[in-house]
């Protein structure tokens, strides 16, 4: 016969060891609860939104593994029960992880889950080429390069890479005159931006395994050529497909693959004319995939191929694609062991104390090259921890260089200036942390800076660094997340990573948004928008578009 006594003894750890865990498992969920409001409402991150949703993932994490031990081993439900309920955990969430095809990453680290029933992107586009032959073909025109017009943009972010587009005036009252669609469909991966002359609107795909350089009509959105070759890169954050944007210059379109593939051909046709593997020696594409466009100059075209060390720069004869001059591993301000790394910005041509040179902002800092021979001009280091520099440089008339970085990093403002021949090392006017530049790239406009810190839009005073304003009330309030901005017509055009197209007047004293019009449904946008002739094209890594924004 029992003894209750005894058997209420025998209890008594366990009742114990239950209380105790309930409690533990009570005060993790609810530090959990404290966590959230302070990340969402209290902190303000150096690394912006991005580092705010990654710790939410970890304080979810945490408290759905709680809940899970408090239910197995502390709760007062029969193991049986217990059983029963993991079982049908592991199912459902077996069903869920199975129905996902595909899982990326908006710029914030944001999860898109993609279905096993959508279709894929190249059923999509396959499916739409297929459609299209039924449309009549489109007459490759004539070109005459002296017909090049101002108002062309035969380059990523325009001629000068300074965002800033000559255009025809824009149209400001959305409501009334709403921006003019002109055509929608289907496009493949990658996150390459548009060139336009004339009516020839070229960029750069994923396409089943191949890269493909693609040629549509401005006008239409018709597929006039495409030009591939087999290239696949691809990886965990970022996802398919190429990076950077082609660039026409006269006949000729010259471009430049995830992989390191160097491809030149006819803009009228799409037939090659030269390619060459710039990786092939020695080298490997850089973490998130060569992104900088090509910089045409006379008759060199620039790439920039990178290295295990030294800045990789390529030049190659635009004709002939063979090297005119190559930089070898280097060791930067003879320090040993001093690595240099390619980063994510594009080669631009600019011209600082009268002499012509390329400015290369890669995982170490600011170059500047001699343009016929390579040469290292001067250095300034600016990096962060991953090497990732994205923004192209700001060039002032005076020698002054504006440089953005995000990672926790900010800004800066230097002064590139000669010693006699030789040239000085740059001198550093200010830093701070008021514009962390991510994906996108600042524009200049009336004496300030605008651009997105962390995904906000904020204006700078250049000549002090100080911040004049960070987002507004109207609108989107200036929230672009990792979106892209142009300037054309003292207005600046923007397209969020959300797919929102955006009119904002620039002005020191506070964010003027004049209209905004949602594009495409989605989280991530990574690809520049492209302005030409008063036509908006703009792009994801799933679909393409072009609007009528002039006011005529």
């Amino acid at each position: 016969m029992n003894d209750p006594a005894s058997t209420a003894s025998d209890h008594q750890p366990t009742s114990i060891l239950r209380q105790i865990g309930t409690a533990l498992t009570s005060l993790i969920l609810f530090a959990a609860a404290g966590g959230l409001v302070f990340v969402w409402g209290i902190w303000d991150p150096l690394w912006g939104r991005g580092m705010q949703i990654s710790v939410t993932y970890g304080i979810v994490l945490l408290s759905l593994l709680s809940l899970l031990l408090w239910f197995a081993a502390f709760s007062t439900f029969r193991w049986t029960t217990i059983a029963v309920a993991f079982a049908l955990f592991v199912i459902v969430a077996g069903g869920i992880a199975f129905s996902v095809r595909e899982v990326e990453f908006s710029g914030d680290m944001e999860m898109i889950l993609h279905p096993r029933w959508k279709p894929t992107q190249d059923q999509l586009v396959q499916r739409h080429r297929e459609a299209q032959e039924h449309v009549d073909v489109i007459e490759t025109p004539t070109w005459d390069v002296s017909m090049l017009s101002d108002e062309d943009v035969p380059a990523y972010r325009g001629v000068h890479r300074d965002g800033i587009i000559i255009g025809p005036p824009l149209r400001t009252d959305w409501t009334a005159t709403p921006p003019t669609e002109l055509w929608r469909q289907p496009c493949g991966g990658g996150y390459s931006s548009f060139s336009v002359v004339d009516d020839f609107l070229v960029t750069l795909e994923q396409r089943g395994e191949n890269e493909a350089i693609i040629c549509y009509d401005a006008s239409t959105g018709h597929e006039r050529w495409v030009h591939e070759y087999p290239a696949s890169f691809s990886e965990a954050l970022g996802g398919w497909g190429p990076r950077a944007t082609p660039t026409i210059d006269g006949n000729s379109v010259f471009s430049f693959g995830a992989l390191g593939d160097a491809v030149a051909v006819d803009l009228l046709t799409g037939d090659e004319r030269w390619s060459k593997d710039l990786l092939a020696e020695n080298r490997s594409p850089v973490t998130w995939g060569m992104c900088g466009s090509p910089l045409v100059v006379a008759e060199q075209v620039i790439f920039v191929a990178g290295g295990p060390q030294g800045d990789g720069l390529v030049s190659l004869h635009r004709d002939t694609g063979d090297v005119i001059w190559q930089r070898p591993g280097v060791d930067l301000l003879n320090a040993p062991g001093v690595e240099n790394r390619a980063g994510y910005s594009s080669p631009q041509l600019a011209t600082i104390d009268g002499i012509e040179q390329i400015l290369i902002f890669d995982g170490e800092g600011l170059r500047g090259h001699d343009v016929s021979t390579g040469e290292q001009l001067w250095f300034h280091p600016f990096r962060n921890g991953a090497g990732v520099s994205v923004a192209q440089p700001v060039v002032f008339e005076d020698g002054r260089i504006f440089l953005s970085m995000s990672y926790g990093v900010g800004c800066t403002m230097i002064q590139v200036s000669r010693d006699g021949d030789a040239w000085a090392q740059p001198e550093e006017l200010w830093s701070n942390k008021n514009m962390k530049c991510k994906f996108t790239s600042p524009v200049l406009h009336d004496g300030y800076l605008y651009g997105l810190d962390e995904g906000i839009l904020v204006c700078l005073d250049p000549e002090t660094g100080e911040r004049m304003w960070k987002g507004g009330n109207e609108g989107l309030r200036g929230r672009f997340y990792h979106g892209q901005i142009l300037l054309s017509n003292d207005r600046l055009v923007g397209f969020t990573e959300r797919g929102d197209l955006v009119l904002v007047e620039p002005n020191p004293e506070a964010y003027h948004e004049l209209a905004h019009l949602p594009v495409f449904d989605t989280k991530k946008v990574w690809n520049p928008l492209a302005l030409s002739r008063g036509r908006a094209f703009v792009r994801s890594h799933e679909e393409m578009a072009a609007f009528d924004i002039s006011a005529q």
